[in-house]
């Protein structure tokens, strides 16, 4: 019998009680190893997101930073025993170490921090395992042969997600099943995800259902549907009915990494037919991925369309200097961007629109940039500038940050009258040149007139300007 896991979506679809009815997206592995699959829909009771009591709260086991700029992945157990929890923190911290030793969450993981939160159950294990009829008390009702598929892991979402809001922050759940059976899910419209903790493709599974419930990505594997495509154009970043030429015309889905062939996103980028179920009519990015098969990486459009998922939350700064403050020249100026991991994002610091050579760090010391008297503009451009993106408009629209501030520069050494650096007795022969005058070139004091007050200000302030 194949090995499912499944990824579900929620349609809202009016059904009796005012239930609504999600789409199970299931994946299972064959006798040969290949992923093979469908789709089902269930009526569901509405979601309620409450907080449920938990065992000591929650535990950060993965990243730092603020969780107002973090993507909050939190995971939660059913079926551990008080006794049981030990068993239950080594599934869950092993798990959260795969995923972000897989690419794209390897070089972002930066943006991401990961909750454990301990939730006993009563008892051990979960409904329908190791076969079906099997009845536990646990705490998220986990269960195997959900809608009378065995390897179809379900969870009651309310729950889990009551459980998961124990944790400061809540963009991804995952609820680990105290299981060995293959199976899990994908709840794509809840963002949850469902895994058998001590399955041996536990690992793949979750990394597989995050393609699904994060960066909403299709199956790719071309069998359980039908042979000819019956739908129209996907909204799917990694599926097309476009065949290459078609769609390097019009510009659109991958068209910008055609003939693209790196061996580290499994080769060619192309579109091969066969996806989604279906042998024909439908096209995929690559030969091989990780939605098409587990232990495989994910195919550069993919790629793409998680690290642009990952922008729509974090913002690309943590902190920056109010924009609302009018500078005056003397102030260090901060514009701190997140840390991906795997590389910087790029700063440029300007005055008045042209670049300060030097300035590409989060911090600017105006004290040290030569700025004029008046009033100028200082901005600030960061940018992520990854190869793994290639979809300019959405790099400027989520992954770039522009900012400005008013300077009103002032004097910082007036009565250095000849612009030399120091006050000395050159000021004072300018002073002396053009006493009792109203000329701008000896009024040391700034009040119009040149007379003794100016020579007491360059004496108050003789030596260096610094």
């Amino acid at each position: 019998m194949a090995m499912l896991s499944v990824c579900v979506m929620m349609a809202s679809l009016g059904v009796p009680n005012g239930s609504v009815t999600e789409r199970l997206y299931y994946d299972g592995i064959d006798a040969h190893g290949n992923l093979v699959g469908g789709f089902v829909d269930i009526p569901i009771a509405p979601h309620r997101h409450g907080h449920y009591a938990t065992r000591g709260g929650y535990e950060t086991i993965w990243g730092s930073g603020p969780s107002s700029n973090r993507i909050d992945l939190v995971v939660v157990g059913d079926g551990y025993t008080a006794g049981e929890l030990a068993i239950y923190e080594s599934q869950a911290n092993a798990t959260v170490q795969a995923i972000f030793a897989q690419e794209p969450f390897a070089s972002y993981g930066g943006l991401f921090l990961a909750h454990r939160v301990d939730v006993v159950s009563n008892e051990s294990g979960v409904d329908n395992d190791p076969i079906n009829g099997i009845d536990r008390d646990t705490a998220m009702d986990m269960k195997f042969w959900c809608n009378n598929i065995e390897r179809l892991l379900c969870v009651n979402v309310s729950k889990a997600i009551g459980f998961a809001n124990a944790a400061p922050g809540r963009e991804q759940v995952l609820a680990i099943a105290n299981s060995t059976m293959y199976g899990g899910a994908g709840y794509s419209s809840s963002n949850l995800g469902t895994v058998s903790g001590g399955n041996g493709s536990a690992y793949q599974v979750a990394i597989h259902e995050l393609g699904h419930s994060f960066g909403d990505l299709a199956d790719e594997y071309d069998y359980g549907g039908g042979t000819d495509y019956p739908y129209g154009e996907p909204s799917a970043a990694n599926i097309s009915t476009l065949t290459a030429g078609e769609m390097a015309a019009a510009g659109t889905k991958w068209a910008s990494w055609l003939g693209f062939n790196d061996p580290q996103w499994d080769g060619l980028v192309d579109t091969f037919e066969g996806a989604a179920y279906y042998t024909t009519g439908i096209y995929r990015p690559t030969s091989n991925s990780m939605m098409r098969a587990l232990g495989r990486p994910f195919n550069p459009p993919s790629v793409e369309a998680m690290v642009l998922e990952m922008y729509s939350i974090v913002d690309p700064l943590d902190d920056w200097t109010w924009t609302g403050l009018v500078l005056d020249g003397s102030e260090t100026v901060l514009a701190q961007p997140v840390e991906p991991g795997g590389h910087s994002l790029d700063i440029q610091w300007s005055l008045d629109g042209v670049p300060i050579a030097g300035q590409t760090s989060a911090t600017i010391d105006l004290s040290q940039v030569a700025i004029t008297p008046g009033s100028h503009t200082l901005s600030v451009h960061v940018v992520d500038s990854t190869s793994w993106v290639r979809d300019e408009a959405s790099r400027a629209a989520l992954m770039t940050r522009d900012l400005s501030w008013q300077v009103d520069a002032v004097d910082q050494c007036p009565a250095d009258l000849d612009g030399s650096g120091e006050v000395n007795v050159d000021d004072l022969l300018m002073i002396i040149g053009v006493y009792g005058t109203n000329d701008p070139s000896g009024d040391a004091n700034g009040d119009g007139v040149v007379d003794t007050n100016d020579v007491l200000a360059v004496l108050a302030a003789w030596g260096s300007c610094d």
